[in-house]
């Protein structure tokens, strides 16, 4: 029997008549975040034959929606807003903003650029600086750092989407599993927003979705947070085609899993069939959804291309005479491990003073590429290994996993820099 194979009862969308579009950037609202889950649930019945009930699909839009209720973005939005000369000037983000970045496909913020202070010199030597090979022609000349590699962002959206897979698999109850999946879903979403992600089109004569790559990913300190909000109504485009498309596969691989998991009896025995079908699931994401070259993997992750970079020629709201260029910027290198560690360690450190639930962790650039061992090895890579920890949290109905925040796993190459 399963749990979740009853009548699809389509729901009312907001903003489901979204059809607009706007020259500079294409992105989602949580209205579009909903939609493609409608779609997918009625594309996965459809094609897979696997129907849900509208309270459990109502649960799964809960989970999609919930990553854009943290209310700092619009704080920061609001302020850049009135924001004067804003051309060229890197956006603060709250450290709540940095964590949930991770939950919505995106790597850190930038390391703004070294002061001639003796300090920041000596930092400066840690560096891995590109060569001017690889550097853009075009970018605008702000030497901002990363702190991680897209590698590393890709190894991140790994870990968090095994950890919202394993609870949601094992949960007793149906609601809280539906919306541990829409909270994965609106981080892969996201990875298909224009503004958040670059993706070259999908291949071939019919455009088969699975076949796109991902080519660069922004951070959203230099993204232009205008161009983000008021592009959020594209619905028409490839991006959008593809992420339904894979909705309803992951939401076949998801039921199926979920009934799996749950006719095993004890933890012990749920754990190793929840890494099962974890690796099922995260194999399909690292084959259709992640797809990146190992020359993108190896750069720094963030900044932002031309037209929704901070100079991007809309990005300012004050009126100019003359339309100022419209560039690229591009991280000039890596900042080196110490720093990356002393980042997720000030950003920590001010969540817990501040006494929030938010939980954040990143791994090191020196992890391997996960999706290799997904792809590769007989079981799952170790960080992304369901653990009975996570089990028992999901089979008790823990509060611990009743948010996005899973506490993160413990791994010597987590929290450990770049």
């Amino acid at each position: 029997m399963r749990p979740f194979a009853l009548c699809l009862v389509s729901l009312t969308v907001a903003g489901s008549a979204l059809t607009g579009s706007f020259h500079f950037a294409r992105a989602y609202t949580p209205d579009n975040h909903e939609l493609y889950m409608v779609r997918g649930a009625k594309m996965c019945s459809r094609v897979h034959g696997i129907k849900f009930s509208k309270r459990t699909l109502k649960e799964m839009v809960e989970g999609v929606r919930e990553p854009d209720k943290i209310s700092p973005s619009a704080a920061q939005m609001f302020k850049q807003r009135f924001e004067r000369n804003s051309f060229g000037k890197q956006r603060a983000v709250s450290p709540k903003r940095v964590a949930a970045q991770a939950i919505h496909g995106s790597p850190n913020p930038t390391r703004p650029k070294y002061r001639n202070s003796p300090a920041d010199r000596e930092k400066q030597k840690k560096t891995v600086r590109l060569s001017a090979d690889k550097l853009m022609r075009n970018r605008f000349p702000l030497d901002v750092y990363s702190y991680d590699t897209n590698q590393a962002v890709r190894n991140k959206i790994l870990i968090t989407a095994s950890q919202f897979l394993c609870v949601s698999f094992a949960h007793k109850n149906d609601r809280q599993s539906a919306r541990k999946f829409g909270n994965m879903m609106h981080m892969l979403g996201d990875t298909y927003s224009a503004s958040h992600v670059q993706r070259s089109a999908p291949k071939g004569p019919s455009a088969k979705c699975g076949t796109e790559k991902i080519k660069w990913h922004y951070s959203m300190d230099l993204i232009a947070w205008k161009l983000h909000v008021r592009a959020d109504k594209q619905t028409k485009d490839w991006r959008f085609r593809c992420i339904v498309e894979h909705s309803a596969d992951l939401m076949s691989l998801w039921a199926n899993g979920r009934v799996a998991v749950r006719k095993e009896v004890g933890r012990a025995a749920k754990l190793k069939r929840a890494n099962q079908k974890v690796k099922n699931t995260l194999a399909h994401i690292c084959k259709k959804v992640l797809r990146e070259d190992r020359q993108v993997l190896s750069r720094p992750a963030g900044g932002a291309a031309a037209g929704y970079s901070i100079t991007s020629g809309t990005d300012n709201w004050k009126f100019y005479k003359k339309k100022k260029p419209d560039t690229a910027i591009q991280p000039v290198g890596l900042t080196g491990p110490a720093e990356a560690r002393a980042f997720v360690k000030a950003t920590n450190a001010h969540l817990k003073r501040k006494r929030s639930k938010i939980r954040f962790w990143y791994p090191s650039g020196k992890m391997k590429d996960l999706c290799q061992g997904v792809l590769k090895a007989k079981s799952l890579p170790t960080p992304l290994r369901c653990t009975p920890q996570e089990i028992d949290w999901a089979m008790q109905a823990s509060k611990t996993v009743r948010t996005m925040w899973i506490p993160g796993r413990k791994h010597p190459l987590i929290n450990s820099g770049n």
